[in-house]
């Protein structure tokens, strides 16, 4: 029994101090805070495949929650779970990539695509503190983005293969291309990771404008270690749904795809 009360008392005063602000420098910083945030993004690819190029950055956005946990008036583990749209342009130009639509015959050249994703993320990061320099404080934050990937879309801009022959002598094929035409966004071809994890390092400061609310404002950089192209194989290049290229025999082949996403965020909350 006394062994019961004491192992009590003990998990009472830790509950207790768990509870109690951390008081280090000259003011308290609430333990626990919650807020929402806003964050416009620019995204943009890497592309590691030969001839594939970044085509156009896109200007994204992201919402959501974010609180914290503070160990001391300097340290803190921020979270949250937010909503990222995310996606960017790739240049095929110049790498001769094809594929064939489906209860269609016609062949198309793929020029352009636009990737569109939505995420569903849990960001966790480790949050450095400066002391409250008068109404403000200023922060680092190093951590990683992880990312569930909830819908995938493309919008291709494509030429049609008209007309072409083949050179016996010579052992070339010369082909003529339709102009350049922009399709819709859609999911039909698109195939992508399930999950992105990204690197964040970002720098801001909070601005404490009535007793324990903040105006939260950073700028982070997110690096995506993930490639985020799924390739087709061999069935799906044969049932007309993915990418491929051509062989020095003419023979089609399945089109291997390496890209990683990343963008530059600015990053707007209130934290309560």
């Amino acid at each position: 029994m006394k062994n019961l009360l004491l192992i009590l008392m003990i998990l009472g005063l830790s509950c207790e101090a768990l509870a109690q602000d951390q008081a280090v420098g000259p003011n308290t910083r609430k333990k626990f805070k919650i807020g929402f945030n806003l964050s416009p993004s620019i995204d943009f690819f890497q592309p590691n495949t030969k001839d594939v190029k970044p085509y156009k950055v896109r200007a994204k956005f992201g919402y959501g929650i974010m609180s914290e946990y503070a160990f001391t008036n300097n340290y803190a583990i921020a979270f949250g779970l937010e909503h990222k749209m995310g996606g960017a342009a790739l240049d095929f130009s110049e790498a001769d990539v094809r594929y064939t639509a489906k209860d269609d015959t016609t062949e198309y050249q793929l020029m352009y695509r636009t990737y569109r994703y939505d995420y569903v993320t849990l960001p966790i990061t480790l949050k450095l503190m400066t002391n409250q320099i008068g109404y403000f404080t200023y922060f680092g934050q190093f951590g990683v983005d992880i990312s569930i990937l909830a819908t995938a879309k493309t919008r291709d801009e494509t030429r049609t293969l008209e007309s072409y022959k083949t050179d016996t002598i010579a052992g070339r094929t010369e082909e003529t291309f339709g102009e350049i035409l922009k399709g819709d966004f859609q999911g039909r071809y698109t195939q992508a990771s399930f999950a992105n994890i990204k690197l964040r390092v970002g720098a801001g400061f909070e601005w404490n404008f009535s007793g324990n609310t903040s105006l939260v404002v950073s700028v982070s950089y997110h690096n995506g270690f993930i490639d985020l192209m799924k390739d087709p194989n061999r069935d799906k290049v044969d049932n007309d749904e993915g990418l491929y290229s051509y062989d020095e025999n003419r023979d089609q082949k399945p089109f291997e795809l390496n890209a990683n996403l990343h963008h530059v965020a600015l990053n707007v909350g209130i934290l309560f």
